[in-house]
């Protein structure tokens, strides 16, 4: 399986101690230079820095996204990726047109249950939104919901 990363899923799995997380769910993860230099931490050995081929589209993506955002979505169009984890809606509506799987940090954590790397998700949701990561009060419910852990 090939799955890139861009920077907020690192940034945000770090800040809560669950960086390992996407190791375990996914193996190898693809990260570009520019995710890397935004990231700014020392990378585990299973993420690979790979940067990507098309340059004309990165250029292009880089008139509406980040740095980041462009090249992760042109490396996973360049690997073919299986997943592109990915949080920023606007990224996203872009990488779902160009045909590419997109996974936010929170459905790597559902994932991450359905799996039994993690027990419960809801304690893990609520320390990234402590820790300053924005995801809105709609995601977590249909995450805690699909998780089984939605008292409605």
């Amino acid at each position: 399986m090939k799955v890139v990363s861009n920077t907020s899923p690192l940034i945000g799995l770090s800040n809560i101690g669950k960086l390992g997380i996407l190791h375990e769910v996914f193996g190898k993860v693809f990260i570009t230079p520019a995710v890397r230099r935004e990231f700014g931490e020392e990378l585990p050995k299973w993420i690979e820095v790979t940067p990507p081929e098309n340059r004309p589209l990165v250029s292009a993506l880089s008139k509406l996204l980040g740095a980041g955002e462009s090249e992760a979505i042109a490396l996973a169009i360049d690997l073919g990726a299986d997943f592109l984890i990915l949080d920023d809606l606007k990224a996203r509506k872009i990488a779902r047109e160009l045909g590419i799987n997109v996974i936010g940090t929170a459905g790597v954590l559902l994932l991450a249950k359905k799996r039994g790397i993690v027990d419960e998700i809801k304690p893990l949701l609520t320390l990234l939104v402590e820790k300053g990561f924005r995801i809105s009060d709609d995601v977590i419910r249909v995450i805690l919901k699909a998780a089984g852990e939605l008292n409605e």
